[in-house]
């Protein structure tokens, strides 16, 4: 494996974490400052504000993984395990290109692949992105992102016990896999670090990239299981209808982030 996990060093919900946010980098690298100048200039793409995030990290078999990512990228993960990366960030604000903001949804289905780049936190190979925000749809498919605009697309809490909620997702895109996530989730209080998440996408313009940027992000613990219908091609992907995640399973919050769309290829 190129500077990248295997699975096996992952297992338990604290090393876990503590494996993951070992790569964040200091508050003070250059890579992680340069996002506090795009959120106050306006100069990226895209900015996010507000924010509750689901992330969940789990396995999948390799060979499903490895017919849907294209062979220049190398799988993270072992000869039997693919990673699963699935995230859904309902935000307060989101503006794209300078624009009036608004509040929207973001959810996107991948596979960590070994790093490309290499100052991110992650680097995963985008399999199905959706939004219910008109703008970004678009700003997306302008760079040839196969992004979905669902209308549907939800995210919501009900209150629990002290500290706790129940989380509910849906997702039902006009042609991607629909899919529920459904569980409890803590909400954050852990100290906030910084994090930068790079997703990847082969298009007809070429290779685009699609960097977020996380100055400060809290994480917190969750219990959640995805579903989806068992003809979907997520669950060709997953082996299955349900999926839980093993190796990440993860209620954030953010107060700011930066999306910077590139193509960064042919």
């Amino acid at each position: 494996m190129k500077g990248f996990w295997r699975p096996q060093a992952w297992l338990g919900g604290l090393v876990a974490l503590a494996s993951l946010l070992g790569g964040c980098g200091d508050p003070a690298d250059p890579a992680v400052s340069q996002v506090s100048e795009e959120l106050v200039g306006g100069s990226a793409a895209v900015t996010f504000a507000g924010c509750s995030e689901f992330a969940g990290i789990g396995l999948v078999p390799a060979a499903n993984a490895r017919a849907l990512v294209p062979a220049e990228y190398e799988l993270a993960g072992d000869a039997e395990n693919a990673v699963i990366v699935v995230r859904v960030a309902d935000c307060d604000s989101i503006s794209v290109a300078g624009k009036k903001p608004k509040p929207g949804t973001v959810a996107q289905v991948g596979v960590t692949v070994a790093p490309i780049d290499e100052t991110a936190s992650i680097n995963n190979y985008t399999l199905w992105f959706a939004t219910n925000l008109g703008p970004l749809h678009a700003k997306l498919r302008s760079k040839g992102v196969a992004s979905e605009l669902d209308a549907n697309l939800a995210y919501s809490f009900v209150s629990g016990p002290p500290g706790q909620r129940t989380l509910t997702i849906a997702a039902t895109p006009p042609k991607g896999p629909a899919y529920s996530i459904t569980g409890t989730a803590l909400v954050p209080t852990a100290a906030p670090v910084p994090f930068i998440a790079t997703w990847w996408a082969e298009t007809a313009q070429g290779t685009v990239r699609m960097r977020t940027e996380f100055p400060e992000i809290r994480f917190a613990d969750a219990t959640m299981t995805l579903t989806t219908p068992p003809s979907s091609a997520l669950a060709t992907l997953v082996g299955g209808s349900t999926l839980t995640f093993a190796i990440l399973d993860s209620h954030n919050a953010f107060g700011a982030a930066a999306l910077s769309i590139d193509v960064v290829g042919p």
